[in-house]
């Protein structure tokens, strides 16, 4: 099948529902996941979709709609647990850190509870919660407030006061999307204030996003990609990519010893 054949029944599929996967459409044209995100790409380029984590949304959609967290817990999981081990070479024994909430996330408590033995976490999320508690000996301050069962997280005004009475060595933030142009974003409105708090509170600041992630873009923005410390991600991030971030000036972990 032709790409633009392709083209016209990504858009026929977004005129029926509001959000589509990658893996659906990689199914159903029997492509692979690569030709997908060349795909949505093009059609996010040409402004017909918003392309975001996971896959695509119509562009006349309510832009806080997402995928919900049980599927993106399922969703480029052997990437996520790639990119949670590069995350690794970040963090030093008794490390006070910061951990945001979401699929990701959960992967990256995992690794640290497989390598670590002293860390204190700090974290809204009810997952990395459950996951420290019963895996490590970690210090552990939860981070409580309204509690958001469609994200398993906690937020609001509570949230937010209590994270600015604490401090943290490293933070490590899940976004939507992230891009040189449009810079770091999220999909759910709840996290911006979230992520604007954990930033504020810690040394440094750095980004877990996988390969997926990288030149997509999410409808709430929430810095340029070069006001973080570093964006770690996996090696599915072609080598053009890569050297456009460093050229940026912009460190970009694809392993597991050295930034691009």
């Amino acid at each position: 099948m032709l790409a633009n054949e392709r083209y016209k029944i990504i858009l026929k599929l977004l005129s029926e529902k509001p959000s589509i996967t990658s893996s659906e459409l990689a199914e159903r044209f029997d492509v692979s996941m690569e030709t997908v995100r060349r795909d949505l790409a093009y059609l996010d380029a040409h402004n017909r979709l918003l392309r975001v984590h996971g896959g695509a949304m119509a562009k006349n959609e309510d832009k806080q709609s997402t995928f919900p967290l049980e599927h993106r817990i399922t969703n480029h999981t052997d990437a996520k647990r790639e990119l949670a081990k590069n995350a690794l070479q970040l963090v030093s024994e008794r490390d006070v850190i910061a951990i945001d909430s979401g699929s990701t996330a959960i992967e990256f408590a995992e690794a640290l509870c497989e390598h670590f033995r002293e860390l204190t976490i700090l974290t809204y999320s009810w997952d990395v919660m459950q996951i420290i508690t019963q895996k490590s000996s970690f210090g552990l301050r939860a981070i409580g407030g309204d509690y958001l069962p469609e994200e398993r997280l906690f937020c609001g005004f509570l949230t937010e006061e209590s994270l600015s009475r604490v401090r943290a060595s490293k933070c490590f933030l899940c976004p939507s999307a992230v891009s040189l142009r449009h810079g770091i974003a999220i999909t759910i409105k709840e996290y911006y204030n979230l992520h604007n708090a954990m930033m504020r509170i810690s040394d440094h600041t750095y980004v877990l996003a996988d390969s997926s992630k990288i030149e997509a873009t999410a409808p709430i923005r929430l810095c340029d990609a070069g006001d973080v410390d570093a964006i770690i991600t996996d090696s599915g991030v072609d080598d053009q990519i890569a050297q456009l971030y460093s050229e940026h000036g912009i460190e970009l972990y694809r392993n597991e010893k050295n930034p691009t």
